[in-house]
C-alpha cells in the first residue's frame, strides 16, 4: 500500500510492451522534460492515479468483439431474401382518374370530362357536392311536412345559403321551395348574385317552414321555364306515380338535374332516374 498522499503516475516509456504504473519515488532518477509538482488537483497531460494496463486491453477485446458483432448482424440483414410481394406495386393515378372513381352513383361516367382547375368561380356551382358549370342555377327544394324530421329542412336551408353566397356576379340564382305547390323566391326572373341579391334570398327563407306532401312537377315546371344551365333538386320523399316521367317530359332542352336524396328510401330511385334522364348527377345525403 502507498503511503498517504503519495501519488503515483504513468510510466510512458514500454517496458516489455506495456504501460506500467510506478510509485512517483520510482521515477526521481529519470529526467523528466517538464516539471511536475505531485498534487491531487493537478491538471497536467499526466494521468494522476493507478491505471490497470489489464483493463485497458479487456476494454479493447470487449469493444472489437461488440464491433464485430454489429457488422456480423448488418451483413445477415444485407443477405436476407426479401419477403414475397403480397401484390402489385401501388399505382399512381392523375387527379381526373381520381375525379372519376369520386363521381356521384348514377352520373355518366364516360361523360366530358371537367377541370374544374380551369374553370373560373362565376362559371360553376356546387351543392350538396355536386359541381356544374353556367352562370345561371336554379334550386329547387322540398319543404313537405316530412322534412322536419332530422332537422333535414334545416340542413337544407343551410346548403343553399353555403352554395348562394358562393355564386358570383354576373351569375344569376332562383330558389324554388316546394311541398304539393311551388314556392318561388321573391321576382320572376333569377337574382343577380350580388349583396343585394342575397341577402333578400335569406331574409325570405328563412320564413319557410315544412309543411304539406310532396309533389315536385308543378315546381319543376317552373324551374325548367327558366332555362337556367342546371337545376339541383332536392327532396325526402316518395314522389308520386309518374313524376319523374313528367319532368323527362317538360325538359325538352335536357337541362341537367342534379338530384340529392336526403331520405336514401323508396324515392331515392326516382331521383336517380330524374338525373340520368337529363344527364345530371345523383347523390345520397341521409
Amino acid at each position: 500500500m502507498k503511503p498517504r498522499g503519495q501519488v503515483s503516475q504513468i510510466d510512458f516509456e514500454p517496458r516489455q510492451g506495456w504501460f506500467t504504473s510506478q510509485p512517483w519515488s520510482s521515477f526521481k532518477d529519470i529526467p523528466l522534460r517538464s516539471s511536475i509538482i505531485p498534487h491531487r488537483r493537478q491538471t497536467t497531460g499526466l494521468v494522476l492515479g493507478s491505471v490497470n494496463g489489464w483493463q485497458v486491453v479487456v476494454a479493447s477485446v470487449r469493444l472489437a468483439a461488440l464491433v464485430c458483432g454489429l457488422v456480423s448482424t448488418l451483413q445477415a440483414l444485407a443477405q436476407e431474401p426479401k419477403a414475397a410481394d403480397s401484390g402489385p406495386p401501388p399505382r399512381l393515378v392523375d387527379a381526373a382518374s381520381a375525379a372519376d372513381k369520386l363521381r356521384a352513383p348514377g352520373s355518366d361516367r364516360y361523360g366530358p370530362k371537367v377541370d374544374w382547375a380551369n374553370i373560373p368561380p362565376w362559371r360553376q356551382a356546387s351543392f350538396y357536392g355536386i359541381r356544374s358549370q353556367g352562370q345561371v342555377f336554379v334550386y329547387v327544394v322540398d319543404c313537405s311536412g316530412s322534412m322536419i324530421e332530422d332537422a333535414r329542412l334545416a340542413r337544407a336551408k343551410i346548403e343553399v345559403r353555403r352554395s348562394i353566397m358562393a355564386l358570383q356576379y354576373p351569375q344569376r340564382f332562383k330558389v324554388i321551395f316546394y311541398n304539393e305547390a311551388p314556392l318561388p323566391s321573391p321576382g320572376d326572373a333569377p337574382k343577380s348574385a350580388d349583396l343585394a341579391g342575397k341577402d333578400q334570398l335569406l331574409r325570405w327563407m328563412s320564413a319557410i317552414e315544412p309543411n304539406g306532401e310532396t309533389d315536385p312537377r308543378a315546381a319543376m315546371k317552373l324551374a325548367l321555364a327558366l332555362r337556367p344551365d342546371a337545376i339541383f333538386l332536392l327532396s325526402d320523399g316518395e314522389y308520386p306515380e309518374g313524376a319523374a316521367d313528367a319532368i323527362a317530359k317538360s325538359n325538352t332542352g335536357r337541362i341537367p338535374v342534379n338530384c340529392v336524396d336526403l331520405s336514401g328510401g323508396a324515392g331515392g330511385n326516382q331521383l336517380k332516374k330524374i338525373s340520368a334522364d337529363s344527364g345530371g348527377q345523383y347523390i345520397s345525403r341521409p
